[in-house]
């Protein structure tokens, strides 16, 4: 388990590193990577009012200066659909204001923000101007107008508004039809937008986009000499759609061999997860076909959970170990049958607030027999964890040049584990002071633990060489890391 030299040092600064795969591991001893799936919560929003009867879809979170916003599709029991949207201040209870935009069945007493298959994600942008500080993407098919009804042919299109309520403009950037929850945001490591989109590769898969902020609102790049695929023509909707996006932008998540040769990847929430450096997550519903092959034009029949993939830098992603981050409820349960989690999260705390759309019937079926919004709470950078049995374990990091005087520990030994750290020299020497029987034995739950040696806690006098960790774990979870 040598660490190797300092030639290729890691600097880490004073910034979060997690263990969402094995960048801070140069060896390791009965350590095994694992996705760790959120608690449950339960029901936060069910179908109360008439434009809610058909069934809820995808949703949006965002924290707006304290204000937690949330934008979901809903459709009417005559398959009439909506882009709605509801408040909170504790994440839980949601409320829905009166907005006076959306006529309903005569009325404008409702929450409604946008009509039409709004078939997409809301983002706050914090690179966007006051006008546009929210904007969605969606698409819309067919004979069918778009959402803001300025362009009568089917294509992506970015729509923005300045409060989430009103959305004013609305600009064709793709001349595809990529449907579902299809997600943009502005990712700071490389100052750009980046859109991922549904793409046919040749089932269904995820492809990505790299957008300039200066041709944001112009139509985005893609290689125009790729063959159309006029997917549209095998659906009952007919040939007036205009074609799926396919091979014209770079797949970057698909079903493998790994996989059910009947599945796919539905729909990609990506985000570029703020509180700890480089990292990106994906939590992509997974479709398992039911229905015979070859006996669907195109596959619709099955159910669907939520999966976990993690990346660097949101090209090159890895889906761990396969589980479910969110799987099935036991039958009969609203979220027995399909599940897609919603774009976005909010903190609360060490807390972080995911929801999910869940599905009393498989996909295909509609209405479905039941459908409802759910929360989901996961612990702060919990997602993934180096994980050690009760027979024990350790790892060893490669050479970190870091700042600061602490190292604290994300790790969760509960009553029986327990955790030491070994501070070393780059080329696996331990450290006078800090060698593993001097350090005081970590028994905690803690997303901040300060490590600390017989002298005390203080690694100042270390910052001027890398130093590599040995961490010895039994029966723990260790998620990350931080130099304070």
């Amino acid at each position: 388990m040598a660490a190797g030299n300092s030639a290729g040092a890691i600097d880490v600064g004073s910034r979060k590193q997690l263990f969402i795969d094995r960048r801070f591991i140069a060896g390791w001893r009965g350590i095994r990577l694992a996705v760790q799936p959120p608690r449950k919560a339960g029901v936060v929003l069910r179908g109360e009012r008439p434009w809610e009867k058909g069934a809820f879809g995808y949703h949006s979170v965002a924290d707006d200066g304290g204000t937690y916003k949330m934008w979901y599709n809903s459709t009417a029991s005559k398959g009439r659909s909506f882009h709605a949207y509801v408040t909170s201040r504790d994440g839980v209870e949601w409320t829905r204001p009166s907005l006076g935009v959306i006529e309903f069945e005569g009325s404008k007493d409702n929450n409604l923000v946008l009509q039409g298959s709004m078939e997409g994600a809301v983002y706050l942008d914090p690179a966007g101007s006051p006008r546009q500080r929210f904007k969605a993407l969606a698409a819309a098919g067919g004979n069918r107008k778009s959402i803001l009804g300025t362009h009568s042919r089917g294509t992506l299109v970015l729509i923005t508004s300045p409060d989430g309520i009103h959305w004013e403009q609305e600009y064709s950037v793709l001349p595809f039809m990529p449907d579902t929850q299809n997600n943009l945001f502005w990712d700071r490591r490389i100052n750009k937008y980046v859109a991922y989109l549904r793409s046919w590769n040749p089932q269904r898969s995820v492809a990505r986009c790299e957008i300039s902020k200066e041709d944001l609102f112009k139509e985005w790049p893609y290689t125009a000499s790729a063959k159309p695929n006029y997917l549209w023509r095998r659906f009952p909707w007919g040939a007036a759609w205009p074609p799926a996006l396919s091979t014209e932008l770079p797949t970057v998540l698909a079903t493998d061999e790994r996989d059910d040769p009947n599945s796919d990847v539905y729909t990609p929430n990506v985000v570029e997860y703020p509180y700890a450096d480089d990292v990106y997550l994906a939590f992509p519903s997974m479709f398992r076909h039911t229905a015979p092959p070859g006996s669907e034009k195109v596959p619709m029949a099955g159910p669907l959970d939520v999966h976990l993939a993690v990346s660097r830098d949101g090209i090159a992603w890895d889906r761990l170990d396969r589980s479910p981050y969110l799987g099935l409820g036991l039958d009969g349960e609203v979220d027995s049958q399909m599940l897609y989690l919603g774009l976005g999260m909010l903190r609360r705390g060490n807390d972080l607030y995911q929801y999910y759309a869940g599905y009393r019937s498989e996909h295909n079926t509609l209405p479905p027999k039941e459908s409802a919004l759910l929360l989901a709470v996961q612990r702060l950078d919990g997602f993934v964890a180096a994980v050690a049995s009760y027979d024990g374990g350790e790892l060893v990091t490669p050479p970190l040049r870091f700042q600061g005087g602490r190292l604290q520990l994300n790790i969760d030994t509960s009553a029986m584990g327990d955790a030491q750290v070994e501070m070393q020299s780059a080329v696996g020497v331990p450290l006078a002071g800090y060698e593993l029987r001097n350090c005081r034995r970590i028994v905690s739950n803690s997303v901040a633990f300060t490590v600390s040696w017989t002298n005390g806690p203080e690694l100042t006098r270390l910052q001027e060489t890398p130093v590599c960790m040995r961490i010895r774990m039994r029966g723990a979870r260790l998620f990350g890391f931080q130099f304070v």
